[in-house]
């Protein structure tokens, strides 16, 4: 037996210097909890995804060589009235005159969103993967764009939805339905925003809208936004935007508006 005990001894020195190295290593790695995120599929069809991406990017309905335009506004927000004039240049900056100013904070970030996401961009291809497998969703595949804090949705040639989430925000903007031009090309119709709590992932917010627009010459100009929104505190404000007598600036228009 007390051949034995030094060997006893020294295990139990090993077995609590293990239990110390353990504890050790715990202590300095970064557990992080699991998020209702998408894991990658073991074949992710980068390529396809990437196309399908591409698609989607080049079905959108962008306005080349715009020459900008004025239509008069009515904007009506939560019981409140006002009218005015929309301009629009060529370089997409709005310029919005109203009876009543101050409902221009309201509608001005609306109509810079609705005009501004016309403007056309060349569209090089961006690496996507598909972020599952699951490819009978009622809203298309779901795709992650490579190194970017981002995921689509995506039906044949249109973006149902966007995924945005960070430590700061996290959002949810879905294409119910869309509007398509001449050209068959894409704008939205209805959609919805959902708002989060980036922490615990409670909804904070909802943002209905729905979209019309108007064929003038070679483009489709809005005509009407309708807006419901909704908060975590009974917050609920309704506002519409409709643009009537649209024109398209030409250098003649330019000159008689500089002569003015």
């Amino acid at each position: 037996m007390k051949l034995h005990e030094p060997i006893q001894k020294e295990l139990k020195q090993w077995g609590l210097a293990g239990l110390i190295v353990l504890f050790t290593l715990s202590s300095t790695i970064q557990w992080s909890p699991a998020r209702d995120q998408p894991k990658l599929v073991s074949n992710p069809g980068k390529e396809a995804a990437t196309e399908l991406y591409q698609k989607v990017r080049e079905a959108r309905a962008t306005w080349r060589d715009f020459p900008g335009f004025t239509a008069d506004v009515l904007i009506q927000y939560n019981g409140k009235s006002t009218t005015g004039n929309l301009t629009a240049d060529k370089e997409f900056k709005l310029k919005l005159t109203l009876e009543d100013n101050s409902l221009s904070e309201w509608s001005l970030p609306k109509l810079n969103s609705v005009i501004g996401h016309r403007k056309y961009r060349k569209q090089n291809p961006i690496p996507a993967t598909f972020a599952d497998d699951e490819v009978n969703h009622p809203l298309g595949r779901l795709v992650n764009i490579d190194g970017k804090n981002v995921s689509f949705r995506l039906q044949g040639d249109v973006m149902t939805e966007v995924h945005r989430r960070s430590d700061k925000s996290w959002f949810t903007i879905s294409t119910l339905d869309v509007w398509r031009t001449k050209e068959n090309e894409v704008l939205p119709r209805d959609t919805s925003v959902i708002y989060r709590d980036p922490k615990s992932g409670a909804i904070t917010g909802n943002r209905s809208n729905t979209f019309a627009f108007t064929r003038i010459g070679n483009f489709d100009l809005p005509s009407s936004m309708l807006t419901v929104e909704t908060g975590e505190n009974f917050e609920r404000n309704v506002g519409s935007i409709n643009l009537t007598n649209h024109r398209l600036t030409t250098p003649e228009s330019l000159s008689q508006t500089d002569s003015k």
